[in-house]
């Protein structure tokens, strides 16, 4: 999505590893750039791709925004936003003639009706309880599956599965390593 801020970027890919290594039922229900937009009843609700497509080619004018992130409490749809250092509710009005926040907390109240907790929903450096420089990466161990036989000049690792354990900072690639299709290996 355009305009995507580093934190942003961050904050998703941060997200997606969170998912990405806990069971199904500890993960977060969440969607990353989610359009929503107004139904002919004037009710915000998600759009899926088709139905923002279609929205465009019946009206150009149609009502729509996309927040940050939306995660499903209940069963129903939550919007919410990151608002860091340099990042603030757009006061433009958008198509539906209200501000940024106004409209997010339209879509939570659509969903969520009467529920106070939902409206001025984001995250921000005071909630996260975080200061104002750049996130600083975390030293991790990342083992990585490398199916087959893989053949590099002094160093013949066995057929099948290796395991490849290495340190390094998440996310990037590892020093002293090139990626292989498989998995990372030690570079000679």
């Amino acid at each position: 999505m355009a305009n995507k801020s580093k934190r942003d970027k961050c904050f998703e890919e941060a997200a997606d590893a969170y998912n990405d290594n806990v069971p199904d039922n500890e993960k977060i229900p969440i969607e990353h750039q989610k359009p929503w937009g107004q139904g002919d009843d004037a009710k915000w609700s998600p759009f899926g791709p088709l139905d923002r497509l279609w929205n465009w080619i019946k009206d150009p004018d149609a009502v729509y925004r996309v927040p940050d992130w939306t995660i499903t409490i209940d069963g129903k749809p939550v919007a919410g936003d990151n608002k860091f250092s340099g990042d603030g509710y757009s006061k433009r009005p958008g198509r539906s003639g209200n501000t940024q926040l106004e409209d997010q907390n339209q879509m939570n109240e659509d969903q969520h009706p009467g529920n106070e907790d939902y409206q001025d929903l984001n995250l921000n450096p005071e909630k996260c309880q975080c200061d104002e420089d750049d996130p600083q990466g975390e030293e991790v161990v990342v083992t990585v599956p490398s199916p087959g036989t893989v053949s590099i000049p002094g160093f013949s690792p066995a057929p099948g599965t290796v395991p490849v354990t290495v340190p390094g900072t998440a996310p990037g690639t590892v020093p002293g390593t090139i990626e292989i299709p498989g998995g990372l290996v030690p570079a000679l």
